[in-house]
């Protein structure tokens, strides 16, 4: 007898082993079942954040388009007010999306050239067709200096043009250079001074 009850204490106290592994893994079960229900609210929530996210892209990307078409507007609007003081060809301003920004003079024969590769002569005439776009609109008596050292017979060209496109702001042209003939719409002073 002393062995049958020793036989069924151990089966007791294996049966307390199997009970307390058994309520273990019901608590990891439970454990995992809650770990379950996170992993899904997250995923929920990684949803709502990436379904925001492309929607803020999308916002980003309509401000960043409006704001170079805004930007190309502006620059399309400073290239024909240029044109209107160029001698010959056209002024060209571009913004491209990132923001870089082009500027530069089609000169007939020779393409687009950009503004840091134009030559002294042709930049005396570009700068002062941006100077004159970027003039103050509406200002009274606006005044833009041209230093034409740099241009020879050339400046002829640039004082025709604006004479033609009757500009509203006031030129002053400097040059070295005896002019042929002036335009109309021009006064020429002539100051020698005298070598000591």
């Amino acid at each position: 007898m002393d062995s049958a009850l020793q036989i069924m204490e151990q089966r007791v106290s294996g049966l307390r082993a199997r009970m307390d592994a058994l309520r273990a893994d019901e608590r990891l079960f439970q454990r995992a079942a809650g770990l379950r229900t996170q992993l899904e609210k997250d995923r929920a929530a990684v949803l709502e954040l990436a379904s925001a996210l492309e929607a803020e892209k999308k916002t980003l990307d309509d401000l960043r388009n409006k704001k170079a078409a805004a930007m190309q507007a502006t620059a399309t609007a400073i290239a024909e007010k240029m044109g209107q003081v160029l001698p010959l060809g056209r002024a060209e301003f571009r913004v491209d999306d990132e923001g870089a920004v082009f500027l530069g003079w089609e000169i007939p024969g020779h393409g687009v050239v950009p503004c840091g590769g134009l030559s002294g002569g042709q930049r005396v005439m570009f700068e002062s067709a941006l100077a004159y776009a970027l003039a103050p609109q509406g200002q009274k008596n606006p005044l833009i200096l041209i230093e034409g050292a740099e241009l020879g017979q050339e400046i002829g060209l640039l004082l025709e043009s604006v004479a033609t496109s009757n500009v509203d702001t006031q030129i002053i042209a400097c040059t070295c250079h005896e002019l042929a003939s002036i335009s109309d719409g021009w006064t020429a002073a002539h100051v020698v001074e005298a070598a000591r």
